[in-house]
Parts: C-alpha cells; sequence; structure tokens
C-alpha cells in the first residue's frame, strides 16, 4: 500500500491522573503489536500536585520536586518496559502543557500522541478548548484521545465517517494500520447534509475505492449511507448505535460543511465516550494562532 503508515514512536503525557495511565495502558497496548518506542512526557506545573502527590507540598523546593517527578517518571517507564520489551524514553518540560507537548511531538518526529482526556485539570463540558484541544489542532501527526471510561485496549469495531472534506484518503491510511494493528471490522459510513446530496456520486465513488483498498489489504469491512443536518451528531449517534471502539475523524473540515474549522473534531472529541484518532490533513502547516492549507491535493482523483 502507497504511503503505509507506521507507529514507530508514540508519545504520552503523563500528569499521574488516572486517565493519562489509562492512555499509557492503551499505548502499551499497541506498541507490544507495532514495537513502537514510547515517549513519556510530564509538563512541570508549580503548585499542581496537591492531589496526586500529596507527599509535596506547593511551596516544596523545586529540585526536589523535579526529582521526584523524575523518579515517578521512571517507574513508569520502567513497568511499560518489563510490560512490553520496549524502549521508552523520559521528557520532562516546563511551561504551557499543550505547547510542550505539540513541540516535543515535532522535535522528536512522533508519529503518534495518545492522550487522557479527563486529566487533572478536569473534564467539563469544553475542556477540550484546553490542553487536549490545543494539541489536537496543532499537533503535526495524530492524536488518539482516550476518555476515562474506556478501559477495554484495542478497537475491534472501528468507525470511518466520510463526508465532504477533500482530505478522506489520509484517514483511511490510519484506519488499515490501525484495523491491521487490532483486526478490526471498519465501518465506512458516507455523511450526507442535504447541501452535498447532489454529489452522491463522488460520495458513491469515495466508499467503492475504499472498500477496495480494504478487500485487497484483507480488512473486513461494512459500508452505508447516513442521511442528516449534523454530521457531527451523525457521526457520534451511528458509533452509539453501532458499538464503535474508535472513530477516525479529520482535524479540519471544509468550509462547505456548514462547520469552521476544527469545529467538526472539537465536538466529536468533546462529546465522544469512546476513544477518537484525529488527523491532521497532509500538507496542513498550523500553529496556535494559524492553519493554512497547502497544495492541490485531490483524494481518489476527484
Amino acid at each position: 500500500m502507497e504511503n503505509q503508515v507506521v507507529i514507530k514512536k508514540i508519545l504520552i503525557p503523563i500528569d499521574f491522573s488516572e486517565t493519562s495511565l489509562l492512555a499509557l495502558d492503551h499505548a502499551t497496548h499497541l506498541a507490544k503489536i507495532e514495537g513502537s518506542k514510547v515517549v513519556l512526557i510530564h509538563v512541570l506545573k508549580s503548585g499542581s500536585y496537591s492531589n496526586i502527590l500529596p507527599s509535596l507540598t506547593s511551596g516544596g523546593e523545586s529540585v526536589e520536586l523535579r526529582d521526584e517527578i523524575s523518579s515517578r517518571m521512571n517507574q513508569i517507564g520502567s513497568k511499560f518496559k518489563a510490560d512490553t520489551g520496549v524502549d521508552y524514553e523520559i521528557v520532562l518540560a516546563e511551561g504551557n502543557v499543550a505547547s510542550q507537548v505539540v513541540d516535543t511531538a515535532n522535535e522528536l518526529d512522533i508519529d503518534l500522541i495518545m492522550m487522557g482526556t479527563h486529566g487533572v485539570s478536569g473534564f467539563q463540558e469544553f475542556f477540550m478548548g484546553s490542553n487536549a484541544y490545543r494539541v489536537v489542532t496543532a499537533a503535526m501527526c495524530p492524536v488518539l484521545t482516550v476518555q476515562s471510561n474506556t478501559k477495554e485496549l484495542g478497537a475491534k469495531r472501528i468507525l470511518l465517517p466520510l463526508d465532504s472534506s477533500p482530505h478522506t484518503r489520509d484517514k483511511v491510511r490510519y484506519a488499515v494500520a490501525m484495523a491491521k494493528a487490532f483486526d478490526s471490522e471498519i465501518l465506512i459510513r458516507a455523511l450526507i447534509t442535504p447541501n452535498h446530496e447532489e454529489e452522491k456520486n463522488i460520495f458513491n465513488l469515495k466508499v467503492q475505492q475504499t472498500e477496495e483498498l480494504f478487500a485487497n489489504q484483507g480488512i473486513k469491512y461494512s459500508s452505508d449511507f447516513i442521511y442528516g443536518d449534523d454530521i457531527a451528531e451523525m457521526t457520534l449517534a451511528e458509533a452509539k448505535k453501532e458499538n464503535i471502539d474508535l472513530i477516525i475523524i479529520m482535524t479540519e473540515q471544509e468550509a462547505s460543511t456548514g462547520l469552521f474549522m476544527g469545529q467538526y473534531a472539537q465536538r466529536i472529541v468533546n462529546h465522544s465516550r469512546i476513544p477518537v484518532l484525529a488527523i491532521t490533513p497532509l500538507g496542513i502547516v498550523q500553529s496556535f494562532s494559524q492553519r493554512n492549507l497547502g497544495g492541490d491535493y485531490r483524494p481518489f482523483g476527484v
């Protein structure tokens, strides 16, 4: 397969919360299968350790704090190595959490970020407007967010929504990689809104070529067309109906979908109760302040 996805390095932000450690469990499971190296990152923030590290006070010496955090991180890394036999690396950083995670991913050529969405700062309705959302929207590599209730590892059923975005092929590549790793069935779902009903032939072509690709790769799949007014609601409803284990989406959508750039991804990750893999389209150069489309990329030749 052209441009096959290889996951050599996985970055996991650790804040010692239950959910960040759950994300590590999911990363460990994938790393065992893929032979991936894992990088554990903790971003030091003064005064934020009273609940998770009660032995340390907010007024503790910074050297003592760093030593304790380093020790905890190495304990986690040692357990990971014992469980998987795979190498790990520890990164301690200071500053803005999202910025440090994204910068580290860029510097270390990370292939996948896996992070919990219910961390120390607490998960509320629009928590994704904070650390996790900034990582999802700014990272150049895919980000897999793990929710606190996601105990079962792997993904037997993957939802692959196809909409009017021109970047579907990027998403399909990762669907193949995840399905092969977890021996998954992929549910291809063409999401058609009233504004795009006249493009049914294009959707048919996308679905057909995706089916052919999966068949050639020996991947189990099913396909269907879903009609509605809101592709985010359609995606979440289908995930619930079909007992999906993983949703794969893009971080950018066309303006013609009626959604602002990134809003679809934000709503899906905000409201999903299952893991979501968010992928940045090829050719996108993004930062916290601006994102620009690049190239004349046309998936499936349409």
